[in-house]
């Protein structure tokens, strides 16, 4: 089969490798229609993770080509999607709902993913075949047929979809709360549209690619560009101006959004030089946009220690928390990976029924053949690469 290989920093081939398999009578094997580029792949690819000569990508969509013969649920010919994040169903966490600390699929470790470093060792999805084991517990049936209306809609329900209502939820977003998303990559604009969806009254998004702030205002946020003035007082001056009239009993203390969230991550671009890195800012912004008694939720990824960071705490996987601001406004934070299995079947309910559309985050589709030249544009952030999808059938 054809999979996508993380060769050396900033590179990936195309290479033969050998067919994916059943090994457990409770695998299911599947032939892979769609399969995403995540942001978190990009952590991969610039070294910060490395991974080097194995598969990569945990955003697949297919059909069940070969079912073990445990498998109680899914039969030969069902459509199917997996979350990132590979779960038992039956252990302590996953009982609980916290798929993604699952106990079971890396013992000695609470969870694990396709591809993914420090994850267990599953091979990636950005391939033709992908094993799926504990199929029952992992694979969510779908409607339909490949390469129908729903096909970029449900891939997304793999991983970036979850990711951006698990956002959304740990900010615990509600009807008529005001919302600022930092990072308008496919997390941050999902987490947008998932506040949107759980009735959020204003949606700000803050980033710096123009393409991407674009798109947000296509999905119903203000588009906040952090390189042109400090996305704080943007935010705040916006909301000052929605204001009808004087504010009573000292409201202007809460100019601010009830919920933030960061959807960036430990590779922050700096706000005076994009081409430089500052994983501070972001928290410290929202420690001082967020209301007090207001909510913060970080998904965007933080690894345990980040060898090529700029000081030497982070280096440590340590960063500056202004915990002060933050204490004294009486903020909850919530912070970790999506907990996939929570929610991808009311998405996928929502896309069916027509409620929610997450392609419209969908830049470009294209075939497998083309993902080294994908990966070269989306890290770049160039020609309006957001959410890429491949395609191992073309």
């Amino acid at each position: 089969m054809r999979g996508v290989v993380l060769v050396k920093e900033r590179t990936v081939e195309i290479r033969d490798i050998p067919d994916a398999e059943l090994i457990e009578t409770t695998d299911v094997l599947m032939r892979v229609t769609s399969t995403a580029i995540c942001g978190t792949d990009l952590h991969f690819y610039d070294g910060r993770m490395p991974y080097y000569g194995k598969l990569i990508g945990h955003e697949p969509l297919g059909v069940a080509e070969e079912v073990g013969s445990s498998v109680k649920s899914i039969k030969k010919g069902d459509r199917i999607v997996v979350p990132t994040h590979i779960c038992c169903g039956f252990c302590p966490n996953c009982t609980r709902g916290y798929s993604s600390s699952c106990l079971t699929t890396q013992p000695g470790k609470a969870g694990a993913a396709y591809g993914y470093p420090n994850q267990g060792d599953y091979a990636g999805a950005q391939a033709e075949l992908v094993r799926i084991p504990l199929a029952d517990a992992n694979c969510l049936k779908l409607p339909g047929e490949p390469g129908d209306q729903w096909e970029n809609d449900f891939v997304l329900l793999a991983d970036i979809f979850p990711t951006g209502y698990h956002a959304t939820e740990l900010a615990h977003v509600g009807v008529g709360d005001s919302v600022a998303t930092f990072g308008a990559g496919a997390v941050g604009l999902m987490a947008a549209y998932s506040a949107r969806l759980r009735g959020a009254s204003d949606v700000y998004v803050v980033d710096a690619i123009p393409e991407r702030l674009k798109l947000a205002e296509e999905l119903g946020a203000m588009p906040i560009n952090f390189l042109s003035e400090d996305p704080v007082k943007q935010i705040m001056e916006l909301r000052n101006k929605r204001r009808l009239d004087n504010a009573y009993r000292d409201e202007h203390v809460m100019d601010g959004v009830m919920c933030g969230i960061d959807a960036i991550g430990f590779q922050a671009r700096s706000q005076s030089d994009y081409n430089k890195e500052d994983p501070n800012w972001v928290i410290s912004s929202l420690a001082e946009l967020v209301n007090p008694t207001g909510r913060i939720a970080v998904v965007g990824v933080f690894p345990p220690k980040d060898p090529d960071g700029i000081d030497p705490n982070e280096r440590k996987g340590e960063l500056t928390v202004p915990w002060g601001k933050l204490f004294n406004k009486g903020i909850t934070l919530g912070l970790g990976r999506d907990q996939d299995e929570r929610y991808n079947l009311m998405l996928r309910n929502m896309i069916v029924d027509g409620t929610a559309k997450p392609s419209k985050i969908v830049s470009h589709r294209i075939p497998l053949s083309e993902a080294p030249d994908a990966f070269i544009k989306f890290d770049k952030r160039a020609d309006g690469y957001i959410k890429v999808v491949l395609d191992p059938t073309s």
